[in-house]
């Protein structure tokens, strides 16, 4: 081989692998950003059914199931 055959392999293989490198960066980075933006829907989506129970609680309150609220500590134990 020649000189300029083997500059020219080394070339190619090196710009090939400089390649793999950056579209496997720019493929997580992607991924990355699907994942964020999924995370921030189911966030925006938790928010909306809050404000939908709200906002029916506050139009018809009697069509809501009353709820007592937990007791973790009760007033009659004494430690």
């Amino acid at each position: 081989m020649s000189r300029l055959r083997v500059i020219l392999v080394i070339f190619s293989v090196t710009a090939f692998l400089i390649f793999t490198i950056l579209l496997r960066t720019s493929a997580s980075r992607m991924f990355f950003q699907y994942q964020q933006a999924s995370v921030k829907q189911k966030e925006l989506l938790q928010q909306l059914w809050q404000k939908q129970l709200r906002f029916e609680c506050l139009v018809n309150p009697a069509g809501l199931p009353q709820i007592q609220p937990p007791t973790f500590f009760s007033e009659d134990s004494s430690e």
